[in-house]
Formats: structure tokens, sequence, C-alpha cells
């Protein structure tokens, strides 16, 4: 997943939650080349989305599998095409149910995630997220 990797290759320069989330999920993050069914998938994809989006997207699709996406277009896309999505927030409520990381210092991340990066996110406690 050239397309994929590269994106998080430049996210994780830029993102250092980025960064720390690759290192938190290690090798359960699978690593897969697009069949020749995604390719086609993504090939018609890249119309509307970036070349990570829409790699990840086909992919997921082909393998029901679920994208991992804070992008909108991408996401708007994911629930039209009926595949499983999540975002950052997502991630951050999963490492602390699976108990990876504390609440609070997923609401550290989220707050610094808002303040210094312009994150938009519905809410500035986590808290909120982890009652839904």
């Amino acid at each position: 997943m050239d397309a994929v990797q590269e994106e998080l290759d430049d996210g994780a320069e830029t993102h250092r939650y980025v960064e720390h989330a690759l290192a938190v999920l290690g090798e359960e993050v699978p690593v897969v080349n697009p069949s020749g069914s995604a390719k086609e998938i993504e090939k018609n994809l890249l119309e509307s989305l970036d070349p990570g989006e829409a790699q990840a997207l086909a992919v997921a699709e082909v393998t029901d599998g679920m994208i991992v996406t804070d992008d909108g277009d991408a996401r708007t896309t994911a629930v039209q095409r009926g595949v499983d999505l999540t975002g950052s927030i997502g991630l951050l409520v999963r490492f602390v149910e699976d108990g990876r990381i504390a609440a609070e210092t997923a609401d550290a991340y989220l707050k610094r995630w808002i303040d210094d990066g312009g994150f938009r996110s519905p809410a500035r406690d986590f808290d909120v997220f982890l009652d839904e």
C-alpha cells in the first residue's frame, strides 16, 4: 500500500500523534498490497479522493475491512459505499477501552490536536466520546 504508507510517513513527520499511534499499534496494522479488484476501485476513487484515501478505501471495501480516516470526502464516500470507518477520535476511544492509554491521556491528546493542530472535533472533552 504505497500511497497509504507514504501518507502515514508524511503524517508522522508533522503530527506526533500519528507516530505514537503507529508505535502503539505496532504489528497490528496490516500492510497489504491491493488486489486487482481493489486497484480497479482505487482507480475510480482517485477521481474524487487523494491517493492514500482512495487506496485505503478500496482495500477496505474489497476485504470487508475498516478505513481509518478523518478526511471528510473519504468518510462520505465510505458511508455511501457501506465501508466501516473510524477516525482519530475512534482510535483514541479504542485505545482507552483496550487499556492501552488512560482516558486522561486521550483527553490531553485531543486538546493538543485541537489547540496545536487545528483538529476539528465535535467536542473538546474526551469523556463525551466514552459515554457514546
